[in-house]
């Protein structure tokens, strides 16, 4: 009993943690890849040497169970609505950023769980924020930054110019000019921009390989 304990007690820790925390999930992915690649290996030693230590295995397989099930649990945990209604502008274009980004790092959003997959919950944030461009209301720096990351996210070209204007105009900021999101987000929405238009890209913000904050 006392040796089923522990697994047992890592086991809800996990999946506790998972359902609470979004990027619990993600770290467990990444877990799960590392296990995978260590069974693989012991795969391939046994096949060469013939044998192997049953631990080299067992090790492994537990924590991939573990982990996988903790992964599951985290696609039950609820997600914030994708925008908010009440509040000032700054309020709503802020909370509109910070679900955009908490959807990015939780896997339900990718895997389009419970009808709140990531295309939906982009679309229902450009919705709100495209009206409150049009309706002139988006005049703060951050207020700008918030809304073109929200257009950054869109899939044509005209709103990708919308954003490339209002990340520039954020960007060039005095109080705004050490803030490295920001002046990212300047290159980045320039770059998203000419690639949909079929030109090549400036700062190399699009690259497959590219090291950023999407």
């Amino acid at each position: 009993m006392k040796k089923n304990l522990i697994p047992i007690t890592i086991l809800i820790l996990v999946c506790t943690l998972s359902y609470m925390y979004n990027l619990v999930s993600l770290l467990l992915l990444a877990i799960i890849a590392l296990s995978l690649a260590t069974l693989l290996i012991a795969s391939i030693v046994k096949a060469f040497r013939g044998s192997l230590s049953p631990s080299w295995l067992k090790v492994p397989l537990i924590i991939l169970a573990v982990c996988v099930l903790g992964v599951v649990t985290g696609l039950f945990r609820p997600l914030e609505p994708a925008v908010v209604s009440s509040g000032d502008v700054s309020e709503k274009l802020a909370y509109a950023y910070k679900t955009d980004q908490a959807d990015r790092m939780t896997v339900s959003a990718y895997l389009g769980m419970r009808n709140n997959s990531m295309a939906k919950r982009d679309s229902i944030r450009l919705e709100q924020v495209n009206q409150l461009y049009k309706d002139n209301q988006i005049g703060e720096p951050m207020d700008k930054f918030y809304a073109a990351f929200i257009f950054h996210h869109s899939k044509t070209a005209s709103l990708f110019e919308i954003a490339q204007k209002l990340a520039s105009e954020a960007a060039s900021v005095k109080e705004l000019k050490n803030n490295y999101v920001v002046q990212w987000l300047a290159k980045a929405t320039y770059d998203r921009w000419m690639v949909s238009l079929g030109k090549p890209q400036k700062y190399g913000t699009q690259d497959k390989f590219s090291v950023s904050v999407e």
